[in-house]
């Protein structure tokens, strides 16, 4: 049985909505297929100002006037019970973050996809870590247990690229054009789902297979 989860690590909701996802992959023993979606495949690797000092500049916000544009978002998460630093993550290309999970995807138990996942997100949402930087990659595949050398092997090549693509063509041709999306039996959603509506249709899915 398995459901299919889009997603890119420069979304908060993402965040928010993996997190009371691997609820669900721990107690069903679900197989989890992570897929890909790049929001802006233009952003740089090496960006220069944090997400608020780019709004701050661009739209002359105040200090206060940034906060309250996030707060809905750090509400979110709070509920979900996550803490996160949205104003001073960096604006940075996700692509090598999104090949690296498509790899363990392809390569890993469910137990080290889901921790790689998680530390990701946690070193760009709360650490504020640049997640496009292979040193910090590589680390973060040994620190969930994958082996950090074929993890630089495919930080190092274009590896994996062609799959991201072809992930974002399969959520466009569900005309979806944004994430978090969920795919899990007949149920398909955009947006972050509430945790009953997931535990909702992981059991559902599961009494499909049964009968």
């Amino acid at each position: 049985m398995r459901m299919s989860f889009w997603m890119d690590y420069a979304s908060p909701f993402c965040y928010i909505a993996f997190h009371k996802l691997a609820v669900g992959i721990d107690q069903n023993k679900l197989d989890y297929n992570f897929r890909a979606f790049q929001i802006d495949p233009t952003a740089t690797e090496n960006p220069t100002q944090t997400r608020g000092e780019k709004l701050m500049q661009k739209d002359g916000l105040t200090q206060k006037q940034l906060h309250e544009r996030f707060q809905n978002i750090t509400e979110q998460a709070r509920d979900a019970g996550l803490t996160i630093n949205y104003a001073n993550t960096l604006p940075v290309n996700t692509m090598k973050a999104l090949r690296l999970t498509k790899w363990a995807n392809d390569t890993q138990s469910n137990q080290k996809i889901a921790k790689l996942i998680d530390a990701i997100f946690k070193a760009y949402f709360v650490e504020n870590q640049n997640i496009a930087d292979n040193d910090v990659l590589v680390k973060l595949a040994k620190d969930a247990g994958l082996d950090d050398s074929s993890a630089k092997k495919i930080l190092t090549s274009e590896e994996y690229r062609d799959v991201v693509i072809e992930d974002e063509n399969d959520l466009a041709n569900q005309n979806a054009d944004a994430v978090p999306y969920f795919e899990i039996g007949h149920y398909h959603d955009e947006g972050v789902p509430t945790k009953e509506a997931l535990i909702e249709a992981i059991n559902n899915l599961i009494y499909q297979k049964a009968n």
